[in-house]
């Protein structure tokens, strides 16, 4: 297990801590290998967009398209292109569909149609109902470290990954 402290002497985290902390790293990638299967043709990241998709435009109804490709970027961390290639492939298989702004021809905005409503339904709603059964013995306290430590992991270990690949 973790020690709730670096080394104070050279300000390095021990090297079995690290250890633990990328063994369970791979632990998690395990629990989402324990999702429910996905439809054939369908990405894991699909559900992520349809999820983004539906909280932006819940304010104002599904029926409303609000969301655009930037605000599911944002809303993911993730980049734009990389949203727009997904968006693309999800209107091709009839999971979003894009509108054209009136305003602005280069907008678009986003909405889910019925099968990715289904979708979502099946694969965000009634599985994290599920799992806030099963995980029912964490406390908020657990998963919120969890989640912080993870996320700042995360983002060192991009910084670093961008500093070496630029001085290579």
């Amino acid at each position: 297990m973790c020690d709730s402290r670096t080394d104070t002497k050279t300000g390095l985290l021990p090297v079995n801590e690290v250890r633990s902390l990328l063994d369970v790293c791979w632990k998690a990638k395990t629990i989402t290998e324990l999702m429910p299967a996905l439809p054939k043709g369908m990405k894991p990241r699909y559900v992520h967009v349809i999820d983004a998709v539906w909280h932006i435009n819940e304010p104002n109804g599904q029926d409303t398209g609000t969301a655009r490709v930037g605000d599911v970027s944002a809303f993911l961390g993730v980049t734009t292109p990389s949203i727009t290639k997904l968006v693309g492939e999800m209107a091709d298989l009839g999971l979003v569909v894009k509108h054209a702004d009136a305003a602005d021809r280069r907008a678009v905005t986003l909405t889910l149609t019925e099968r990715g409503l289904d979708i979502r339904r099946i694969y965000v709603e009634e599985y994290h109902a599920h799992l806030s059964q099963l995980l029912g013995g964490l406390t908020s306290d657990q998963c919120e470290t969890t989640v912080r430590t993870l996320t700042e992991a995360l983002r060192l270990m991009q910084e670093d990954f961008q500093r070496r690949s630029q001085n290579i």
